[in-house]
């Protein structure tokens, strides 16, 4: 999350931009001003096609959001927590903290995704014949048509069968309601994605080497799209493998906490350097009160850590930092994740009653693995 750029909040959902998609911004927005533009307007200047071509990407990528939202709130009506977007390199990511729980919800949230886009294709269609009906003139009523064929294409492209694609979902929640075995209907959908993939490595190494560099592009959403599609499943298996703990089983019940008098001084020397987290409760006797973090500390000059004290600098406590204690494990480990947190507060009826890290739940998931269990 720290190298993502935070771009606001959308009903609830915070929205993110990763550096990589600073790339493909530029890669669409250059192939559009030079060329897709100057072969539908030869006699524009370079400035007005690359100005209609940059339009045109801020619009796509509009719609790869709403892609995305579109999942998102369906998985969130569906009990399906979705807090975060990110837009990068390869398109968009709505980061669920759990899994569907039945296949119903599954196939909703997948369908959603490419109906946003089919509704956004008709939509830009129709602005564009009722722009030309209307008499009015304009290069920009190009993108209109480009953003039309781009989002039918996008639509297409998901509905493929293999997983992680919204196609994907929907095999899995076809399978996974025959069946009832999700494990097993992850596995099919899986092993959908990795065909789908190596179908568009396949095809990108044939463009490559007939001249066509768009090969390389093909090739590398294949290798992503196998890399999601085994990771998807072995998330699958680490539920199964922690199915049956919860985060009491694994927790240190011994949490390190800090005084709200404590200097940013002793924080440092005692705290921080010792004990290697990024943050530490801060306890006023047996009340929770906050946390204090390494980027609060930085915010104050070196010169005040010797006055300035833990209570002053401190950050209230939020769900992000927290996991109940009967909480299954796995929801814990994906937590973390999806904060980017090496570790994770536990509560019990508003009381803190301990402390859940990434690497005693990895510690456990190596430990069944070796004995298979």
């Amino acid at each position: 999350m720290e190298s993502d750029i935070r771009l606001g909040k959308i009903f609830g959902i915070e929205i993110y931009i990763s550096y990589s998609w600073f790339i493909i911004f530029a890669l669409v927005t250059f192939a559009l001003a030079f060329g897709f533009f100057p072969q539908q307007f030869p006699d524009h200047s370079v400035g007005s096609n690359v100005a209609i071509g940059l339009f045109s990407s801020a619009l796509f990528f509009a719609s790869l959001l709403f892609h995305e939202m579109s999942h998102s709130l369906v998985a969130n009506r569906n009990n399906i927590p979705v807090k975060k977007i990110t837009l990068f390199i390869f398109g968009g990511m709505s980061q669920m903290s759990e899994e569907p729980k039945d296949p119903r919800a599954e196939f909703k949230m997948a369908l959603a995704g490419p109906a946003s886009s089919l509704f956004l294709a008709g939509a830009f269609l129709v602005l564009f014949r009722a722009l030309l009906a209307s008499g009015i003139t304009s290069e920009y009523f190009a993108a209109f048509f480009w953003l039309a064929q781009i989002n039918l294409m996008l639509a297409i492209f998901n509905l493929a069968p293999g997983f992680p694609l919204d196609g994907g979902r929907v095999l899995r929640a076809a399978v996974w309601s025959a069946t009832g075995d999700f494990e097993r209907a992850t596995n099919i959908a899986a092993k959908g994605g990795q065909v789908v993939a190596f179908l568009l490595i396949g095809f990108g190494i044939l463009l490559f080497l007939g001249g066509n560099i768009g090969g390389i592009w093909l090739i590398l959403i294949g290798w992503f799209l196998n890399q999601s599609a085994v990771g998807s499943f072995r998330q699958v298996m680490l539920q199964h493998t922690l199915a049956d703990v919860s985060v009491h089983n694994i927790m240190s019940h011994e949490v390190t906490t800090v005084e709200p008098d404590t200097t940013l001084e002793d924080l440092v020397n005692h705290f921080f350097l010792r004990h290697r987290f990024g943050r530490f409760p801060v306890m006023g006797g047996d009340e929770l009160m906050g946390i204090v973090t390494l980027h609060d500390i930085k915010d104050v000059p070196r010169q005040d850590w010797a006055t300035v004290t833990a209570g002053e600098i401190i950050e209230p406590i939020d769900e992000t930092m927290t996991i109940g204690e009967n909480e299954p494990a796995i929801k814990a480990l994906l937590k973390m994740a999806g904060e980017g947190a090496g570790h994770l507060l536990v509560i019990n009826n508003g009381h803190l009653v301990g402390l859940v890290t990434k690497t005693d739940i990895m510690g456990l998931i190596r430990v069944r693995g070796e004995l298979d269990l």
